[in-house]
């Protein structure tokens, strides 16, 4: 009987099985954030199982480009300049 060669996850699907799970953990937290009370960006790392708030700083900005604060100021001004919008009150995606 011939053995079958088991590739890398990486060359089936064209990433590592860590990309889905790390994204999964930052929309997770994204969605978490509720823009219109306060943040405790210790509590919301350790919630959603990063290691400490640097590596939730660190990934925030990997996936986003901008530090959770100014994520959060993102939002807030979004719905202050936007009342009523459909989101209002509800949590939006990053965008």
């Amino acid at each position: 009987m011939d053995r079958v060669e088991c590739c890398p996850l990486s060359e089936l699907i064209g990433v590592t099985s860590k990309r889905p799970a790390r994204t999964y953990r930052f929309a997770a937290t994204v969605f978490a954030i509720d823009p219109a009370g306060p943040i405790d960006r210790g509590d919301l790392a350790c919630g959603a199982g990063y290691f400490d708030q640097a590596h939730f700083g660190h990934e925030f900005r990997a996936f986003t480009g901008l530090t959770p604060t100014r994520y959060v100021e993102v939002r807030r001004r979004f719905l202050r300049e936007h009342p009523g919008h459909a989101l209002d009150g509800r949590q939006l995606p990053a965008d």
